[in-house]
């Protein structure tokens, strides 16, 4: 069971694995026992064989991938059990969202799930829905993650590993239309440079489709795709024992975005905000004062959205720019030394429309400039019965917002929240070490200890000129209806006070209680400069522990605890920023990897236990008086997951026939939730405690998760191969925000329902392998179903998957 020793071993750590490690497999190849093939991974930093990895990876190589209509990162999500991937598109688009075994990425927090490309890590929910181009091969690793590489995560980690070129020329080509005028290009070349010395690659990726949602408001399209992206490497063997990699990585995504839909509108927190607003009526002035109904009403269909925010929306953009240099030394036959250096920059510009509805009521727009400089070393040790891994590992990541205006909040034309941001500069420097050592301790036995000892600090340093305004509602109840109040079109109150019908203006502090007529109209703001700085650090020691036990040749049986860490934040809501504290997981799995029938039957499985602790939420409320929006984070929930996975992969006595199931179960319950509450005794005492761990629930954690892939690879001789293949993805209810309260009026609205999705298609490849022509068919059944919600004050917005598409490809191969 040992690994292979010394130089040999040590310098394959970095060779690509390009197999199937799950039930969805590539073109397959046979040896001569007819036997499923073997996969060859890097998890450990080493290559192995997936079957004696004792923890729960998933890889999937490029023509696996393909063949299952892979074409982003989400589209992993339905490969591997228990696993969550949707873009946050019921908040704002282009960011991930991704859970593993319910534990994940939550907005505005440090990332529960990594994301690496080539090694290095994406500090940014934002640009990592990366497209599917240049690929070697996609990993995923479940449970915390931290001893073996990067940052720590405690969820879990998605490896998405480029192409490396090699001595061979090789160059691909594909093109591909589809539903909703898809447009798309991928292609890449790769090959020496200077012989046996200096290779290089280039892939690139290029994609535009038409909207799929309507605006109701003007008939303008949303969600449409306009992304380009470029990736290049160079690698250059300098020495017998040295080998550079130069890689480079640009993506430019400016689509129109996909639009949060109006999905559901508490009338009883509305009515609070405006009770006195007699049937929500906004004038329209000068052309007469006519009087237009606030059109709150829920879309007939759920790619129909409704904003009048779309000038402003249209500026969504994410440009990203990757530069990394690494090097492998050779130092001996037992040791090597890897170093990863890595610049990551991206300009972001996401409008927000937290109502989805016609008029002004919430609207944000966040145009954020980040940099992210990593290094990292690794010393490798490799001996007979001892490998091991020994880290470093330094990120320093600086975000600003630079000024400009944020509209917060508009009631009807009541009122509104500008809030100009002079400066805000959010930094984060993270300095850790780690290790691993797997020990060969007895023949069939391996024993693996590990640790990582993390330092984060975090700078705030905030300047914000706050206006608080006030539009004039007026009072003409020879012109209103009901009590004779509505509220004017923003610009013109001055217009509107000149119409004799128009008796007066109400202000808003007195909102609250009686209003008062106060003629005439007076605009009202109040300007508050507002300066927040502040500077904390966290210190967390992460070990973990592995026993395994090859009982055969074919079958392996492991065990093991492993912690992990999310770093704390600022609770920004207050007028002095207020810390809060890391949230961290204790992991306890069972597992086993296990081949059958002479090889064709390929069963892995893992049982899992969490103990969540500190969970990290924060809750964005409407304040009723000053219509601002008030975000609140602190620690404040106690978790246990429990489940179960079963990974099954035959192998059939038909050539060229292979069959899979994947099956998890997740059990997710909150133990505690905390919830600051005004004292009943006495407002003006400390609030007190509520738990509501019996009515909160987690989201993106479905109790049962199962996919299903058969794969036909069939010989037409001289005129080619046929390939068909179908999959299914099955996934129960669950929610789409996380967590949610069972006692809120949207608990319901907030769900995804059970369903299951059905993709399939058939591809020819000529002969000599270089040509490929595919006709794809993605959700058959046109199953439609929400992914993501968010709520603010009276709203609930959310976000749907994509309707039933087709698409028709070509492509080449040199």
């Amino acid at each position: 069971m040992a690994a292979t020793p010394g130089k040999k071993s040590l310098l394959a750590l970095s060779i690509a694995a390009g197999c199937s490690a799950s039930v969805f497999m590539a073109t397959p190849t046979y040896s001569q026992g007819m036997s499923l093939e073997e996969v060859v991974v890097t998890a450990r930093k080493r290559t192995e064989n997936l079957q004696d990895v004792p923890m729960a990876v998933s890889a999937f190589g490029s023509d696996q991938l393909r063949n299952a209509q892979v074409s982003n990162i989400v589209d992993i999500a339905r490969m591997t059990p228990n696993v969550t991937l949707t873009e946050t598109s019921g908040l704002g688009a282009g960011a991930l969202a991704v859970f593993i075994r319910g534990i994940g990425s939550d907005p505005g927090f440090d990332q529960g799930v990594g994301i690496y490309l080539d090694d290095v890590y994406l500090n940014r929910t934002s640009g990592s829905l990366l497209e599917v181009y240049d690929v070697d091969r996609i990993e995923v690793l479940k449970g915390p993650q931290g001893n073996l590489y990067g940052r720590n995560t405690i969820g879990g980690a998605i490896k998405y590993v480029s192409r490396e070129p090699g001595d061979e020329l090789e160059a691909n080509a594909e093109v591909k239309v589809g539903e909703f005028d898809l447009r798309q290009i991928k292609a890449n070349i790769s090959g020496p440079l200077i012989e046996n010395t200096l290779y290089g690659g280039f892939g690139l990726y290029y994609k535009q489709r038409d909207g799929i949602q309507t605006n109701t408001f003007d008939g303008s399209e949303w969600w449409a795709d306009d992304v380009q992206a470029y990736r290049g490497n160079l690698v250059w063997n300098a020495t017998d024992s040295l080998k550079i990699k130069l890689l480079g990585d640009y993506s430019l995504n400016e689509s129109d975005p996909h639009l949060p839909n109006r999905v559901a509108v508490d009338s009883d927190t509305l009515n609070q905000l405006s009770e006195f607003i007699t049937a929500g009526n906004l004038l329209s002035v000068p052309s007469g004062l006519t009087t237009v109904a606030n059109d709150l009403s829920l879309p007939a269909d759920i790619d129909d959205v409704s904003t009048g925010y779309g000038d402003v929306l249209s500026d969504f953009e994410i440009e990203t720019s990757t530069v990394a240099l690494s090097f492998e030394w050779d130092i001996s036959d037992s040791w090597l030394l890897k170093s990863v250096t890595a610049q990551r920059s991206m300009e972001n510009t996401i409008p927000f429309d937290f109502d989805g509805s016609e008029q002004q009521f919430i609207e944000t727009v966040e145009t954020r400039e980040s940099d992210d400089f990593s290094q990292e070393f690794q010393f490798l040790y490799g001996s007979d019965t001892v490998n091991a891994v020994f880290g470093l590992y330094y990120l320093d990541a600086d975000s600003k917002q630079p000024g400009h205006t944020l509209q917060a909040f508009r009631l009807q034309g009541l009122s509104f929240f500008d809030s100009n941001k002079l400066k805000d500069d959010r930094d984060l420097e993270s300095a850790s070490a780690y290790f691993n050592v797997d020990w060969d301790f007895l023949e069939n036995w391996q024993w693996s200890i590990g640790g990582r000892y993390t330092r984060d600090e975090k700078t705030l340093d905030q300047k914000s000129r706050d206006i608080d305004g006030y539009y004039g509602v007026a009072f003409a109840p020879g012109l209103f209806p009901g009590e004779g109040v509505a509220s004017i079109s923003p610009g013109m109150e001055l217009e509107a006070g000149t119409d004799p019908n128009v008796l007066g203006w109400i202000q808003l502090p007195d909102f609250a209680g009686s209003f008062r007529v106060t003629p005439p109209h007076e605009f009202t703001a109040v300007e508050t400069l507002r300066v927040k700085t502040a500077t904390e650090s966290w210190d967390e020691v992460s070990p973990s522990t592995k026993l395994s036990w090859h009982a055969s040749d074919d079958i392996m049986l492991y065990g093991g605890v492993s912690t992990g860490f999310k770093s704390g934040g600022f609770n920004n809501s207050a007028e002095l920023p207020t810390p809060y504290d890391p949230e961290t997981v204790v992991s306890y799995s069972l597992g086993m990897k296990s081949d059958w029938v002479d090889g064709r039957l390929r069963l892995n499985g893992e049982i899992f236990y969490n103990d969540y602790t500190d969970k990290q939420l924060a809750t964005i409320s409407l304040d009723t008086i000053t219509g601002a929006l008030d975000e609140t984070v602190d620690n404040v929930g106690e978790v246990t997951t429990t489940g179960a996975e079963l990974e099954l992969t035959w192998l059939s006595r038909i050539e060229g026939l292979v069959l899979g199931l994947n099956i998890g179960y997740l059990d997710a319950e909150v133990d505690s939730f905390k919830e600051l509450v005004e004292n009943p005794e006495d407002p003006d005492l400390p609030p007190v405690v509520n738990d509501k761990g019996d009515t909160t629930a987690l989201g993106f954690s479905p109790r049962w998760t199962v996919q299903g892939r058969v794969f036909y690879d069939i010989s037409l001789d001289s005129a080619g191969f046929l390939s068909l293949g179908a999959d299914v993805s099955y996934r129960s209810q669950s929610y789409t925000n996380s967590p949610v309260d069972l006692t809120s009026a949207y608990e319901k609205n907030q769900v995804q329902k059970e369903h299951a999705i059905w993709n399939a298609m058939a591809a020819w490849r000529s002969a000599d392998e270089h040509w490929r022509i595919a006709l794809e068919g993605r959700n058959l059944e046109d199953t439609r179903v929400l992914t993501h919600s968010f709520v603010v004050g009276p709203f609930l917005t959310g976000g749907y998957n994509m309707p039933r598409t087709w698409a028709l490809s070509l492509g080449y191969t040199y």
